[in-house]
């Protein structure tokens, strides 16, 4: 990797997903947003749940997937544990509802309102054992209205060990404001290690970041014996063949 003025400046440590978000935009413009909001989308009619229904995205970050949403004609509110980035989303549909709420808990999040909720990309990752995933599903099946469609997803671990490991990279945005990243999967320990480090004018932050990485089977297991679900799906990244051991991103759709 190219080494800049800033790569080996040390910053101060932060929560994740706060100084993240002045720049979290510029880091994910690799993301094609108007294909995920059209993959739900397909999901949605796929499993007939009505016209347009009114959804929650957990984990909505700074609103991209939700701007989306609101263009192919749906209504979508948002919830992030992250101050920061709820603000970018406010400022982005200043007509949604947003919550500071978090998985596995979900505090702020009215129940029996949304017929659909998603969390994607996969924030499902940050839940860091199975006792807490189980009970974020149990959670998100208690707020959903029956009945109602869960739509998460997951990565594997061939996509982290094909795609983030010791990988790096960085930008300089402008004279202030960079960002540099770096990135290692513990295959023993299944996790997802992600290190950023944010320059902005105010200084020099450092964000750590950790994914716990679950195998399907794992997850369906959970989804069976530990909650009400009816697991109607497990896809394979962006189409509706059934996820396997080649999967890099699994879509899990989930009816109440």
């Amino acid at each position: 990797m190219k080494k800049t003025q800033f790569s080996d400046k040390k910053g101060q440590p932060t929560a994740p997903y706060s100084k993240i978000a002045a720049v979290y935009d510029q880091m994910m413009l690799h993301v094609n947003y108007p294909r995920w909001a059209e993959f739900i989308d397909a999901v949605l009619r796929r499993e007939k749940v009505g016209e347009f229904p009114y959804l929650l995205d957990i984990g909505c970050g700074t609103g991209r997937f939700l701007t989306e949403m609101h263009k192919l004609g749906y209504h979508g509110d948002g919830c992030d544990p992250s101050r920061e980035m709820l603000n970018q989303a406010k400022n982005r549909l200043p007509g949604a509802d947003f919550f500071r709420s978090k998985l596995p808990d979900l505090l702020e999040v009215p129940a029996d309102h949304y017929p659909v909720m998603t969390c994607l990309y996969d924030s499902i990752n940050y839940l860091m054992d199975e006792k807490t995933l189980a009970q974020a599903l149990r959670t998100v099946y208690n707020k959903l209205q029956t009945p109602g469609v869960f739509i998460f997803d997951v990565v594997s671990r061939l996509n982290c060990l094909h795609y983030f490991q010791n990988y790096s990279d960085s930008e300089v945005l402008d004279e202030k404001t960079a960002y540099y990243r770096e990135s290692y999967f513990d295959d023993e320990e299944s996790i997802q290690y992600n290190q950023v480090r944010i320059h902005t004018a105010e200084g020099i932050f450092e964000e750590s970041h950790r994914q716990r990485i679950y195998s399907f089977k794992t997850i369906e297991q959970i989804i069976d014996d530990e909650t009400d679900f009816l697991m109607a799906h497990c896809f394979d990244e962006f189409s509706f063949h059934k996820a396997g051991r080649r999967t890099t991103r699994a879509h899990f759709v989930l009816r109440k």
